[in-house]
């Protein structure tokens, strides 16, 4: 994950955390989504190819 991921991240974070305050459950459920989703694709170990060697 570089820098600008944990940006956008860290404001969807944010975003979502505002909405839920001021009672905007829909909107924050939107906000949450791929925040969620961004989440179980850095969970999970990435599996690499293998290499051949020729």
């Amino acid at each position: 994950m570089n820098g600008t991921e944990k940006l956008a991240y860290g404001a969807l974070f944010v975003l979502a955390i505002a909405l839920l305050l001021t009672n905007h459950l829909i909107l924050a459920t939107v906000a949450i989504v791929p925040y969620v989703l961004a989440s179980f694709k850095y969970s999970f170990p990435q599996q690499k190819r293998a290499q051949q060697n020729r």
